[in-house]
């Protein structure tokens, strides 16, 4: 079977990283693409392309001649939630609760659908508000904290065999960037140190704060190539 273009940037991007990969074989029930293999660790990795819609298409073409675009309107995380729940089983099966896995996500920039935030919304819900209403009369409604709320992906039962997603995208010239993000509920967690190795930026969600969502925090170590 050909190759998409997010697989063929995948591979180079291994290569260049000297991550040793192998294709897994396809059989008749749906399978993870990749096998990778970081020290003495097996790490399963299905790889996912995010095209662009027509409405965004033709927005990039009007930017390109006026200097900007359309206004979009889209749900934060949605293709990355769509993403998730495509590839989950074949990804459950694969590991069988005994080895890491990471969903790579390929689309031409950062921004947009693959930014930061859009990947934690889709994985741990959409943030929202609270707010308090004093008696009438007594005093204008003010906000309490927030929290994450609907449309989540990862939970502490849901999508556990999803150890990562990582984002793979284009930023310039000639340049090709991985970005991983951990699950805070992934049944078996991917050993941070391994792709620290190689120079791969990670993400991990903060320790949970009364009244606040929990922001990423990019893990750093201190002998990283």
């Amino acid at each position: 079977m050909e190759k998409t273009e997010s697989e063929r940037l995948f591979e180079h991007y291994c290569k260049s990283k000297g991550i040793i990969y192998r294709r897994i074989p396809e059989t008749k029930t749906r399978t993870p693409d990749y096998e990778l293999e970081v020290g003495n660790e097996r790490i399963v990795a299905e790889v996912k392309e995010i095209m662009s819609s027509k409405e965004e298409q033709e927005s990039e073409l009007l930017r390109s001649k006026r200097g900007y675009g359309n206004a979009l309107d889209y749900t934060p995380g949605d293709r990355v939630r769509k993403k998730i729940k495509d590839s989950s089983g074949q990804i459950k099966a694969c590991t069988q609760g005994k080895n890491p896995s990471i969903l790579v996500l390929c689309y031409r920039s950062v921004h947009g659908h693959l930014d930061p935030y859009n990947i934690r919304v889709a994985m741990y819900g959409l943030e929202q508000v609270h707010f308090a209403v004093p008696p009438y009369g007594t005093g204008s409604p003010y906000a309490t904290g927030m929290s994450y709320g609907p449309k989540r992906k990862m939970t502490e039962e849901h999508n556990t065999s999803i150890s990562a997603i990582g984002a793979l995208f284009i930023p310039g010239l000639d340049q090709l960037v991985l970005q991983v993000y951990h699950n805070k509920f992934a049944q078996v967690p991917l050993d941070l140190g391994l792709l620290a190795q190689h120079g791969i930026l990670q993400f991990e969600l903060e320790d949970e704060t009364f009244g606040a969502t929990a922001k990423w925090r990019r893990v750093v170590f201190s002998d990283e190539p």
